[in-house]
């Protein structure tokens, strides 16, 4: 207990330190982080004489835009019209979790006999509110196109009103990665500002967003420019540290750094910094799961304790493993897990007058879980605290001897867990990872023989390490588990010399290679 306790306090510890890290970024401007948008079912008066198209032609917009991701909407009612919409926010923010969305895309047109209206809106899913409403009379004529070419208009107008114009993809020490390119007419050497939006002003009623609050946090600028992004330096920043990822681009007096490496000066066929220069744009984020190889070296110690040959162990200080596991992510934060551990030793037989004189044996360890992710930052990479809820099955397989000294036994039963990761530097590349999981109603089994005619039994496992970051793809990762196995006997079981008790314990290095996709 007293361990599950200092592990638990640790972890709120470091998550406290590293909340306290990105304190100074506002829910607001969280909330406004939009790169994954979809487009609900749109509707007209007409019998969906234009429906389908504008909902199509959305799509298109926001395809070719290159600023947002489209997502598909799957599982939404398309009865539900925009008053609904507007007026139940708790559908929005459902839609957005289900579907993966920041934002949703929403159109309506209206005919009568002299005009056409066309109205398009923005809801924000992090808080389910309309976030932007436009509309336009297209007058009488009704072709099609002509609706089309309307629709792209207020899509203009509506996006704009998103106060940035960019987000920051990834920092590495000054230099930045962002989603700004040539195509949204960035150049080489142009400065840009850094701001953070800290309040927005809503319509009374109808809550579409009237202006906000907004801050500079820093100046940076453009060193090279491609079709789609852009590669930059900063030149100002308002504290060390402010502008991160995710920080919005647009369009004083800060702490400033000076250019004083010569390779600043950046190639024109690709970037590179420092004494090994490489090339530099943001890797892809995984995003269905890992899968993990990793070897080990373990030490373990079997005691028993019978009634007639009193007590005695056996231990071993160093014998190989292997370690294969994988992860599915069922959505951001639910995932289940799989793990299998296998390794293979010799000892020599303490009891005295037991032959053979060395035995062998073989461990094996199973496990299959499924677990919960709190994301302390909404930041996949940045500290996390996971509950989990698995089965586990530990055994261990070992020669018999005669008169009979170690049973091989399985243990195995339902745990629960409790871990996390805290990343110990600003770039996420380090991190500190802890676990503990405890079995609730553990049952072992022994053959060729039982110790007793029952068992109380107790496994207990324990972990801390570390990783790596090398990519978004490849993380290279170090662990000392710590794992406790034993059973108190009681009555009479099958062996001659009855069981009183036994334990074993393993503690295991193991170094590895986790890929994500």
């Amino acid at each position: 207990m007293k361990t599950f306790t200092s592990l638990f306090i640790t972890l709120a510890f470091f998550s406290s330190f590293a909340l306290a890290q990105s304190s100074f970024i506002s829910e607001t401007d969280k909330n406004l982080t939009i790169k994954n948008v979809g487009v609900l079912p749109c509707s007209d008066n007409v019998k969906g004489l234009y429906s389908r198209h504008i909902e199509n032609k959305l799509g298109s917009l926001v395809t070719e835009g290159h600023r947002f991701n489209l997502n598909d909407i799957k599982d939404v009612d398309p009865r539900l019209t925009t008053d609904e919409y507007s007026e139940n926010s708790s559908i929005v923010k459902s839609i957005g979790r289900k579907n993966n969305v920041d934002a949703l895309l929403i159109s309506k047109v209206l005919k009568n006999e002299k005009a056409l209206i066309i109205k398009l809106d923005l809801y924000l899913t992090s808080d389910g509110l309309l976030y932007a409403s436009e509309e336009v009379n297209a007058g009488a004529n009704f072709e099609l196109k002509d609706v089309e070419s309307k629709l792209s208009e207020l899509y203009v107008k509506v996006v704009n009103k998103i106060p940035y114009k960019g987000l920051v993809l990834s920092r590495q020490a000054q230099r930045l990665t962002i989603d700004l390119g040539s195509l949204d007419g960035m150049k080489e050497n142009e400065i840009l500002t850094v701001e953070q939006v800290l309040t927005l002003k809503r319509h009374p009623k109808f809550n579409f967003v009237l202006g906000q609050e907004k801050e500079i946090i820093g100046k940076i600028k453009i060193i090279k420019s491609e079709p789609k992004l852009s590669f930059a330096v900063i030149v100002h920043e308002k504290e060390k540290g402010v502008i991160t990822k995710n920080a919005k681009v647009s369009g004083a007096d800060f702490i400033s750094y000076s250019n004083e490496e010569p390779d600043l000066e950046v190639p024109k066929d690709k970037v590179s910094f420092g004494k090994n220069p490489k090339e530099w744009a943001p890797d892809k984020m995984p995003t269905l799961g890992l899968v993990g190889l990793a070897i080990g070296i373990g030490s373990s110690r079997y005691a028993m304790s019978l009634a007639t040959a009193g007590s005695f162990s056996g231990s071993v200080s160093i014998y190989p493993q292997l370690d294969a596991h994988a992860e599915i992510w069922i959505t951001r934060n639910w995932y289940v897990g799989a793990m299998i551990q296998q390794g293979v030793y010799s000892m020599g037989n303490p009891l005295d007058g037991s032959v053979p004189n060395t035995v062998n044996a073989t461990t094996g360890h199973y496990d299959l879980h499924v677990g919960y992710k709190f994301l302390l930052q909404d930041d996949f990479w940045g500290p996390q605290i996971v509950a989990d809820l698995g089965f586990s099955r530990y055994t261990l397989f070992i020669d018999a001897s005669s008169p009979l000294a170690f049973t091989s036994t399985s243990y195995s039963g339902l745990y629960l867990g409790l871990g996390g990761s805290v990343p110990v530097d600003s770039d996420k590349i380090w991190t500190v990872d802890a676990k503990l999981q405890k079995v609730l109603f553990p049952i072992m089994t022994e053959t060729p023989a039982s110790s007793g005619a029952a068992s109380d039994n107790s496994i207990t496992v324990l972990g801390i390490g570390g990783s790596y970051k090398l990519t978004n793809q490849f993380k290279i990762k170090g662990m000392f588990d710590f794992e406790f196995y034993s059973s108190t006997f009681s009555g009479t079981g099958t062996r001659l010399d009855a069981g009183q008790n036994a334990s074993q314990t393993l503690i295991t290095l193991r170094g590895g290679l986790d890929y994500y996709f």
